[in-house]
């Protein structure tokens, strides 16, 4: 469903998912929307550039309301 997440391990996967659901909420978008696609696509390149997924929740908010 999501080809960006193909790449990713189970853990990562969910870890994704999780930051993006929370971002979505927050914002008021769904995860399907064209936002939500954005928001997936940042939050997968920076897991995959960084090691830190605690920082994944601020670094999508940092990132997206850049492009805000």
């Amino acid at each position: 469903m999501f080809p960006a997440l193909t790449s990713l391990s189970d853990h990562d996967i969910e870890v994704v998912v999780d930051a993006v659901t929370e971002w979505c909420s927050q914002h008021h978008c769904n995860i399907h929307s064209s936002r939500g696609q954005l928001a997936l696509t940042t939050a997968v390149d920076a897991l995959q550039t960084s090691p830190d997924r605690d920082a994944l929740p601020r670094h999508l908010s940092e990132k997206l309301n850049e492009q805000s």
